[in-house]
């Protein structure tokens, strides 16, 4: 048996999600064939492979070429994120292998647009550190702690909070959460989006990668009796797929700052979120302290730079919520 053959749906083999974007993004199974310079019935292989591994037909195939199945749609951005992962994984080790600075890695919600928490707290850190070299991932809530705690990365910007021993975190900044919707869009310019209009068609949602963010909205909802099916998206596919009208979502205030065309961002009256900057307890690395005291003093920045977006969570608390850790 051909080892590729024993993929499993949790495990498929890399070739096999090239070669679905490939025929996803040309439609024609020798034009895909082409550009991955491999021989038109190899491609056609590695498709059905991946179907077969899957349990579900990815694409209708014609006499002139192949159109995506509703499945083939759904599975699209999560084939782009999982390959976009395992090219950062292999240039996170190849940094690591080459003969230069320690390089401190951190995971933080991604897309984040210029002029974020996450862009102003490397800056600091930088500073004065012109050698100084960060690796970003994006990972899930739960993968940040797992991850943290196995010390594949060094510290983590999370919209959640530690659930493992030995993690601690420190809140930075509140954020109100908007309705995201396409330019055009009959609540475009509204003061408030009820959470009603999120039910009105696909709610474009990453619910496995920002879980803390979904079950703050999705409490909401049912608090007002609204009821929410959101669609699994990708994080980095949310605001192109709104943007071109194929749905709604739900967005720290932040995202406003993206400079993604074609969308409109209205306030969802009382709801909000918590950035956090996690670590380990125990670690001791003046990186680690150095990233830490960066993302404090970005907080403060922001604060006072975009009161509309950002507020300090210690003064709605009314008191220090300061969990310890570097200094």
């Amino acid at each position: 048996m051909d080892p590729v053959d024993r993929q499993s749906a949790d495990d498929p083999d890399p070739r096999l999600l090239r070669a679905f974007l490939a025929l996803a993004a040309e439609g024609h199974f020798g034009h895909a064939a082409a550009r991955l310079s491999i021989a038109q019935p190899s491609l056609s292989r590695q498709v059905r492979q991946l179907e077969r591994a899957l349990g579900v037909p990815l694409f209708h195939r014609t006499p002139h070429g192949a159109s995506l199945t509703e499945a083939g749609r759904l599975l699209r951005p999560e084939a782009e994120r999982v390959l976009a992962q395992n090219a950062r994984l292999v240039r996170i080790a190849r940094d690591y292998a080459r003969p230069s600075p320690s390089v401190l890695s951190i995971a933080a919600p991604l897309p984040s647009p210029a002029g974020s928490l996450l862009s102003e707290a490397i800056h600091r850190f930088r500073h004065g550190r012109e050698q100084a070299r960060i690796a970003v991932l994006d990972l899930s809530d739960e993968e940040q702690a797992s991850a943290l705690a196995g010390h594949r990365i060094d510290a983590a910007l999370t919209w959640g909070g530690p659930h493992l021993p030995g993690l601690v975190s420190e809140e930075l900044v509140r954020e109100p959460v908007h309705g995201l919707v396409a330019s055009g869009h009959p609540l475009e310019g509204a003061e408030r989006m009820p959470l009603s209009a999120l039910s009105d068609g696909p709610l474009l949602f990453p619910v496995r990668e920002r879980r803390h963010c979904w079950t703050g909205l999705r409490d909401a909802a049912s608090a007002a009796r609204v009821r929410l099916e959101p669609v699994p998206t990708a994080p980095a596919a949310v605001l192109d797929m709104v943007a071109d009208g194929l749905g709604c979502s739900a967005v720290p205030a932040s995202l406003r700052l993206s400079s993604s065309p074609g969308l409109a961002f209205v306030p969802l009256p009382g709801l909000s979120v918590l950035m956090s900057v996690m670590w380990r307890r125990t670690d001791d690395s003046p990186a680690v302290a150095a990233f830490v005291a960066a993302c404090r003093s970005a907080a403060t920045a922001l604060i006072g730079r975009r009161p509309d977006i950002w507020s300090d969570p210690r003064q709605a608390a009314g008191e220090d919520t300061r969990d310890g850790g570097p200094a």
